[in-house]
């Protein structure tokens, strides 16, 4: 059976407010990243990072929930659900920070007021977030929160896929969300994991990260209108490493030919393929030599992460509406000067915006902790 359609996007990034002017910044070369300040003790780190555009970061309180809001209402308007439909469907979040930028906020504040402030207490549940999204989005169906690492939204349309085409939900919204916080910030800088001068996916100069901020929604059903669909997808958990997948890429290529033959698509009839691209030494090894395990000639290999940064659980959703959006616009993002040499693992990204007709696509999503996941999708 074929999996499920998506009806509407929104999309919120480092790129802009809104699906359409995200793609149009994808047309240009990846911009630079910003150096955001964060107190810790007496003084200030500057952690490079890539925050949402138009969303400055203050209002800690209420910020997550505007933007989370504004994104799905954007996905749900295009794709035309009624008040009846929005009352039958059913919500999957994927996130790896959840509301930590709320309960952050809400602790400073206590703190400065004299009070007995305790860290992390406001949301006790992961389930808090979903059920005030599906109040303020009016949305009857239940929800799921998921909260692997790099792969949540990516799994949390893997599960939506699962239940609409078992009958459990006529019509899903899939919300991948991250958003700036302290705790990440400053556990990523003390680990020397970030690069203030940019992510490098598979570049002989690549540093690492750089944080990135993002909010996406996607509604998802089974009808026969056009554009993408989900053919398949497969997740694995890798024991190789708490931090990092087998360096021989034996774990992910095995995830990579499970999503395909998930979706019933042979290798060689892929278009292209997004890679997970982190930038950083191991998982970039990794990645590369999976790749070359389960592709003899790879197709155009692109990386979005230099563009927005690495959103982690928002990365799933995030990195699949830019991809989805730029090959209905006829062309693979490309990342001009980075990645363009195969000596150093022997892979390759598109250098530009690359002509691409409609097919197959492979998208690929490693989690820290080793939780690994591929999605299949194709356009007619």
């Amino acid at each position: 059976m074929s999996g499920v359609r998506f009806l509407g996007a929104g999309l919120h990034t480092h790129l802009g407010r809104g699906v359409a002017a995200n793609l149009d910044a994808l047309e240009r070369a990846p911009p630079r990243p910003v150096l955001t300040p964060v107190p810790l003790g007496a003084g200030v780190e500057h952690v490079p990072s890539m925050p949402m555009a138009d969303a400055p970061l203050a209002d800690f309180d209420t910020r997550l929930m505007r933007v989370a809001v504004d994104v799905a209402e954007e996905a749900i308007a295009a794709a035309g659900l009624s008040e009846a439909q929005r009352r039958e469907t059913a919500l999957f979040v994927g996130t790896s920070s959840l509301d930590i930028s709320v309960t952050e906020a809400v602790y400073k504040r206590e703190l400065a007021a004299g009070l007995d402030a305790h860290p992390l207490t406001l949301n006790s549940s992961m389930g808090n977030l979903g059920n005030e999204l599906r109040r303020a989005l009016r949305l009857g169906g239940a929800d799921f929160t998921f909260n692997t690492a790099c792969t949540a939204s990516a799994n949390a349309l893997l599960y939506a896929d699962a239940m609409v085409r078992a009958g459990y939900a006529k019509t899903a919204l899939v919300l991948g969300l991250e958003a700036f916080n302290a705790i990440t910030a400053l556990g990523f800088q003390s680990l020397d994991l970030l690069a203030r001068d940019g992510m490098k996916p598979f570049d002989a100069g690549r540093r690492g990260l750089v944080l990135g901020e993002g909010c996406s929604a996607l509604v998802v059903g089974m009808d026969d209108s056009t554009g993408f669909r989900l053919k398949g997808g497969a997740n694995g958990c890798d024991p190789y490493g708490i931090s990092a997948a087998n360096p021989d890429g034996s774990t992910i290529a095995g995830v990579m030919a499970d999503a395909l033959r998930a979706a019933g698509t042979d290798a060689t009839a892929l278009r292209a393929i997004k890679t997970h691209g982190t930038a950083s030494l191991l998982n970039d090894e990794a990645e590369a030599a999976g790749l070359l395990r389960v592709f003899a000639s790879p197709p155009p290999v692109s990386a979005l992460k230099p563009f927005i940064g690495h959103t982690f659980g928002a990365c799933g959703l995030n990195e699949l509406i830019l991809f989805c959006g730029a090959v209905e616009r006829g062309f693979v993002p490309g990342t001009p000067g980075i990645g363009a040499s195969a000596e150093e693992l022997g892979v390759t990204l598109t250098q530009g915006p690359t002509p691409v007709e409609p097919g197959a696509f492979l998208l690929n999503y490693f989690g820290f902790g080793g939780n690994n996941s591929a999605l299949v999708v194709a356009n007619a």
